[in-house]
């Protein structure tokens, strides 16, 4: 557990400071027209949206940090309110900001109910089926690779596009 714990909050650290400084014009860059972005939707919570699709349109769409930030606080929100929660949520449910601000704020926040299950765990407790979204439970382990896999990725992603912003917009 102590290692998984750790993978959690290092990558949580990593991900931070690849977003320091981030601003909203570089959260609503496209890196190529037909960009999956974030729009804004008065009728949705928090006033904006994304594209979403379980199964994208090969070849998988180029997404923009403001997408990517998103998908990896609603992923902490939908799989832990379902795993650990009261699974009475779904990704409609949930609030898009429209901001750097908001969107790192939702982040942090997202994170805080698997770092508080992480840190109440034991090992057993990683075999313990849970319940998901996605209709099969999923052990409580899996849960939490499934968020972390997003948060490294993602987080990876999100600074390689930054880097190609600055080189792309000076």
């Amino acid at each position: 557990m102590g290692l998984l714990r750790r993978w959690w909050e290092l990558s949580a650290e990593r991900f931070q400071q690849r977003c320091q400084g981030l601003t909203d014009a570089e959260l609503f860059w496209e890196p190529v027209p037909g960009s999956w972005n974030l729009i804004a939707d008065p009728e949705h919570p928090g006033g904006w949206t994304y594209p979403y699709d379980f199964s994208p349109p090969p070849p998988h769409p180029v997404t923009t940090i403001g997408w990517r930030l998103v998908h990896v606080a609603a992923n902490n929100w939908i799989y832990t309110e379902h795993a650990f929660g009261p699974g009475l949520r779904n990704f409609p449910d949930l609030p898009v900001h429209g901001t750097a601000h908001e969107l790192l704020a939702d982040w942090r926040s997202s994170r805080k109910p698997v770092t508080a299950w992480l840190e109440s765990a034991n090992d057993a407790d990683l075999g313990e089926p849970r319940p998901s979204h996605l209709g099969a439970d999923l052990p409580a382990g899996e849960v939490v690779r499934i968020l972390l896999d997003e948060q490294l990725h993602h987080g990876a992603e999100i600074a390689l596009l930054r880097d190609l912003y600055v080189r792309n917009t000076r």
